[in-house]
């Protein structure tokens, strides 16, 4: 077991019951923020029998403050950013932990997903890495200082595209990301929150505005694709309501709002002349 690594892990709504999976960094210090929720610290520490820091908000804060915040109170060399739906065994921690060292330069390192090798496979490997210009970032160890140096999420955006822009930064650096052919993870995606109509209306608006969000700050931006997505959403919403189709509504509605929070964005930009948009929230 390391002593440089923390555990950093952000909930929404996350069901109390998906966190005995906690239990498997039982010997890592882990750094817990819980969104937009009542302090459920005592709760989870009935359901999971580990030691662990708890922040929490009453208010939605975004994939991005909540981790870059847990960040801030990371003391180890290392840290793994992770979910409430990785299951990931100890012994494919240390192997990243290992890999970081393979070569010079390396941010982050992520595991390989729900695929398991044998003793003889990996053995046959003719090096047990590969580099890579991007990872999966829904569980991946990261370097703090070298983290500190480029930043870790961009707080504009809030729940999706981060990742991206994230990879778009380190490739841009001299750093490098690696990927651990002998570390395994099972990624049971989406249920570390709960999938209701309120939930897929906040994820489907906020993947359109990282969308445009993520073209904006690559300079790929294109005004004509912004009009013609209004417009197409617009024609289709009557007719939707027409045929009853709900599931097109609510893709339709949260789309153009996806839309307009991104313009909102580029005209409160330009009007705070570099002033940040989003402020941090102090108050955990």
């Amino acid at each position: 077991m390391s002593n440089n690594l923390s555990i950093i892990i952000t909930l929404f709504k996350t069901p109390l019951n998906r966190l005995k999976i906690l239990n498997q960094y039982k010997n890592y210090p882990i750094l817990i923020f819980d969104q937009e929720t009542k302090n459920n610290s005592e709760q989870i520490s009935k359901i999971i029998d580990v030691n662990f820091e708890y922040f929490h908000s009453n208010n939605n804060l975004g994939l991005c403050k909540s981790t870059n915040f847990l960040i801030s109170k990371v003391k180890t060399k290392y840290f793994l950013f992770t979910q409430a739906d990785i299951k990931i065994d100890e012994n494919s921690i240390e192997n990243l932990i290992k890999g970081m060292n393979t070569k010079e330069n390396i941010i982050f390192a992520g595991p390989v997903f729900n695929q398991l090798k044998s003793a003889n496979e990996i053995k046959q490997l003719e090096q047990n890495y590969k580099l890579k210009s991007e990872l999966d970032a829904s569980v991946m160890l990261c370097d703090l200082e070298k983290v500190k140096q480029i930043g870790f999420f961009d707080e504009d955006f809030f729940l999706y595209w981060e990742d991206k822009d994230l990879m778009e930064r380190v490739n841009k650096s001299n750093f490098k990301m690696i990927q651990i052919l002998n570390s395994y993870v099972n990624h049971d995606a989406g249920k570390s929150t709960p999938d209701n109509t309120r939930v897929r209306f906040i994820r489907r608006t906020n993947f359109k505005y990282g969308e445009l969000l993520f073209d904006f700050k690559h300079k790929k931006i294109r005004v004509i694709k912004i009009l013609r997505q209004i417009f197409q959403n617009i024609f289709f919403i009557p007719f939707n309501l027409i045929v009853l189709n709900k599931a097109n509504i609510i893709e339709n509605i949260s789309q153009l709002l996806g839309i307009f929070k991104f313009i909102k964005f580029i005209f409160l930009k330009k009007k705070s002349k570099n002033v940040k948009i989003y402020e941090k929230n102090e108050h955990y």
